[in-house]
């Protein structure tokens, strides 16, 4: 968590430490290398500690290195603000001002999904749509004959992305956030060579997509229902 030292940030975390482990930093430094020797399950981050410092910046610098949650606590309640740092890679953000039970139930909230989220890559869960099989551990594509496509490793990301986020329209802008597909040229435009080059490897006719559909002014959308493949060694109860 990194907040500064007053009474939202004492109450926040008198509610946290009784059922969560709680490390407090002041700085972006004691941050990082807080992160690179202990790592965290979600990060925390209060704008009121950090002063005039770029959240969107940060949110995306955090993101193309680690998947770890991260929640934003932001000084006002500005719309545009919570917009500009989900689209950068936050998984929640929300006025410092809250009530500190609804946000430690928020906190609660994204931790159990982020848990359930490991455990289903860690247990080898795969992922299907539309008799496709995609394995996240190996890195490997599967289409419905079971013979494997080969895939670049952007276009894997963007179709991962785009299986954990079923059903929901992503901007060009998120899937940069979401996968390291922008990182060599980070135009929110060489989204769409990718989406073209995935398309013509997943779709019956790249031209008529029924998959991976366009969103008018809004981005891309993955139509197909996902579900975990049970591996053998954890089958149904």
């Amino acid at each position: 968590m990194l907040a500064q030292e007053d009474a939202v940030s004492r109450g926040l975390v008198e509610a946290l430490v009784a059922d969560h482990a709680v490390r407090i930093v002041v700085s972006l430094a004691s941050m990082r290398q807080s992160l690179a020797v202990h790592g965290a399950d979600l990060v925390l981050l209060d704008a009121a500690a950090l002063g005039d410092l770029d959240l969107p910046e940060l949110c995306r610098q955090i993101r193309l290195t680690s998947a770890v949650a991260m929640i934003v606590l932001l000084a006002s309640d500005d719309q545009a603000g919570r917009i500009q740092v989900l689209e950068a890679g936050a998984d929640d953000s929300f006025c410092r001002a809250l009530d500190t039970m609804e946000i430690k139930a928020r906190i609660t909230g994204l931790l159990r999904r982020a848990a359930f989220g490991a455990a289903a890559l860690t247990s080898g869960t795969k992922l299907r749509f539309a008799g496709w099989s995609i394995d996240p551990g190996a890195r490997l594509l599967t289409d419905p004959e079971g013979r494997n496509v080969d895939l670049t490793a952007a276009e894997f990301d963007l179709l991962l992305a785009f299986c954990r986020n079923g059903g929901k329209t992503l901007s060009r802008r998120t899937l940069l956030t979401l996968t390291r597909v922008g990182m060599a040229q980070p135009v929110e435009r060489s989204i769409d060579v990718h989406i073209s080059r995935l398309r013509s490897k997943i779709e019956t006719d790249p031209h008529r997509p029924v998959l991976l559909k366009t969103v008018r002014l809004g981005g891309y959308v993955f139509t197909p229902v996902v579900d975990a493949e049970l591996s053998p060694e954890h089958p149904d109860p």
